[in-house]
């Protein structure tokens, strides 16, 4: 087996930018846990050009604990690299490449704990590898929804997102919506034979600013545990339409995203949505098309669950942490695994050139994962 450090940089030269899809580095990863000895599960989709694995040690039975991450990364084309993104590269106390922190740092670090594990645990190990998570929480939403009852399921799943060693129960859901306004074309100089689907968003952009204003004012009982911003934002984010300056838009199209607040459904923020558009285009509902794009729900793991209290007795904590970004752990909680997000990193650090970790914070994380294997699979009373 490689050590961690060693892992991490072979799963860092592997560029898995969401959009090249993960097959090369999870066919390395199987093979790597198939060497140790592990159960190893391919959950393909996308024609096969996506890979999500599952990985168990121990008993062939449910229960135990489960480290979470995701395989994807997203682009590095920022123009201000100072290295190699896909070289692993020490700069002081840090590790830099892209992914370094978001998030194969833990998701090495995991995949050692699960190929070094003992075969007789008391309690089962498992491992859930996604694919797709940077666009949607893709993958881990396809497990979700064609989850077996011969796959391992854990009792509670550690994901390991970078939150500077934070344990963090509940984050925010990123509800995707489309809209689409339909008009017809027509020489400009001649408005008059057409229907400006430009014109028609005007409407449709007025209700979802009011719609925005409304939701500021608005709390949840989670509101608290996020001070910067406490209620349900939502944001419009691209709008596209028409085709030249001299040509009446045909088509224009609006993508919204929300923010949903842990314990808030998102049905019921589709509904709000759908609501003031519609109401927007009463007297036109056959020009206006509204579709749910993607809905990576959000988190809300109960402060007593005991793989949070381990955690928070591990590493000292006290606080409830939430965090403003979704994650993995919105599909797998909607399933009924509940999941608590831990790992090194900070996540500022991610999403930009000279995306690194801190060294020292990879070792911490290492060392609390082993206690919360220790407690968890090595205890037959947990």
């Amino acid at each position: 087996m490689l050590s961690d450090r060693e892992l991490l940089r072979r799963l860092i030269a592997f560029n898995s930018v969401s959009a090249r899809g993960d097959v090369e580095i999870a066919n390395f990863v199987a093979d790597y846990l198939d060497a140790a000895g592990c159960r190893v599960i391919r959950h393909e989709y996308a024609d096969g050009a996506r890979v999500n694995l599952i990985a168990a040690r121990g008993p062939d039975a449910p229960g135990g604990l489960g480290l979470s991450g995701h395989l994807d990364v997203v682009p590095a084309e920022e123009p201000d690299w100072n290295s190699d993104p896909f070289t692993l590269t020490e700069r002081g106390d840090r590790l830099v490449a892209r992914g370094s922190a978001d998030m194969k740092g833990f998701v090495a670090l995991a995949i050692n704990r699960i190929a070094n594990a003992p075969d007789d645990l008391a309690k089962p190990l498992t491992l859930i590898l996604t694919a797709d998570e940077e666009i949607g929480t893709v993958g881990a939403q396809r497990v979700a929804a064609d989850w077996r009852p011969e796959w391992p399921r854990p009792a509670s799943v550690i994901i390991g997102e970078p939150t500077q060693l934070r344990v963090v129960r509940m984050h925010k859901g990123h509800l995707k919506t489309r809209i689409t306004l339909r008009g017809k074309p027509a020489h400009s100089g001649y408005p008059h034979l057409g229907d400006n689907a430009i014109v028609k968003a005007g409407r449709v952009l007025h209700a979802l600013t009011e719609l925005v204003e409304e939701l500021k004012a608005e709390r949840a009982e989670s509101s608290s545990h996020f001070p910067e911003c406490p209620y349900p934002a939502l944001n419009i984010g691209l709008i596209r339409g028409g085709a030249a300056v001299n040509i009446v838009p045909e088509t224009c199209v609006i993508d919204v995203g929300m923010r949903v607040l842990p314990g808030q459904r998102s049905t019921d923020a589709i509904e709000r949505i759908r609501a003031a558009v519609t109401k927007a285009m009463s007297n036109d509902p056959g020009a206006l098309k509204f579709e749910v794009t993607n809905d990576s729900p959000p988190l809300l793991c109960p402060e007593d669950n005991d793989l949070h209290k381990l955690l928070c007795q591990i590493t000292g904590q006290r606080e409830t942490v939430g965090v403003s970004y979704a994650s993995d752990a919105g599909p797998l909680a909607a399933i009924g695994i509940p999941c608590v997000l831990y790992g090194p990193g900070n996540i500022e650090d991610a999403h930009r050139a000279n995306e690194s970790i801190e060294i020292a914070q990879l070792e911490q994380a290492g060392s609390v994962v082993d206690q919360a294997i220790a407690a968890m699979c090595m205890n037959g009373d947990r």
